[in-house]
């Protein structure tokens, strides 16, 4: 079983095939989806570091890195 990730978790991209580009970045956790389906794992929007945007990744698309933000960087 994978570990859980709470809000302003660090974490590395470690895969996106379709923006390969990503890969490798930095962000933190800003926001977690509640998937109404119980089957359906929750999807992460993370906002990386120098990207400009939330970018929302599975979680076997992302690795912790095991620090944690602030909120105040982010609001």
């Amino acid at each position: 079983m994978e570990d859980s990730l709470n809000f302003y978790a660090e974490v590395r991209v470690s895969s996106f095939p379709a923006q390969r580009e990503l890969e490798g970045m930095l962000g933190a956790i800003l926001g977690i989806s509640e998937p109404s389906e119980i089957d359906t794992p929750p999807e992460y929007g993370v906002m990386l570091d120098g990207y400009g945007r939330p970018a929302s990744f599975r979680r076997d698309q992302i690795a912790p890195t095991g620090q944690e933000r602030k909120r105040g960087d982010y609001y």
